[in-house]
């Protein structure tokens, strides 16, 4: 009589933590790769928004598959700015909990030195994570209600280095 109400509570402490450790996957994945658009090597290199996604792609593909049919699960949204005070972006979700379709933007801004301003960048990484327990995910999901969804995101806000 206790056992599936002890299976049901072990199943969903372990897809929170393995939310948790995918949020922190994400978490590295977009530090690593802001990185790259920070210090200018995504613009040296000409690194279009698909080679810039396949390089989170990289970094979380051990936990969170992002390609083949799993790639429409990954969202990645690159804005710049001239200053933080005119910085705006859209909301990841609407009020009934849908992706906005608008986040996808790759414009990773340029050199301080070119520009003679310091660029704010804002890299957003979103990934579409799907819950399997079904009591948990009526109370964890955030995309929708029964849709039994949960999208994890990290941003990294930065001013381009010059270079």
């Amino acid at each position: 009589m206790i056992a599936p109400v002890f299976l049901l509570l072990l199943f969903a402490i372990l897809e929170t933590s393995s939310v948790f450790y995918a949020e922190m996957i994400l978490d590295n994945a977009v530090l690593k790769n802001a990185r790259l658009i920070r210090t200018g090597q995504a613009q040296n290199q000409n690194m279009t928004q698909a080679a810039f996604r396949d390089a989170v792609c990289t970094s979380i593909q051990m936990l969170l598959p992002c390609s083949g049919q799993a790639s429409d699960k990954l969202i990645v949204d690159v804005r710049s700015f001239t200053n933080f005070g005119t910085s705006s972006f859209p909301q990841a979700l609407d009020a009934q909990g849908n992706l906005n379709a608008n986040l996808n933007s790759y414009q990773p801004g340029g050199s301080s030195q070119a520009t003679g301003q310091n660029p704010t960048v804002l890299v957003r990484v979103m990934y579409i994570w799907q819950l399997y327990t079904p009591m948990f995910a009526q109370y964890y999901e955030n995309m929708g209600k029964g849709s039994g969804k949960r999208l994890i995101a990290f941003s990294a806000a930065f001013k381009n280095e010059p270079f």
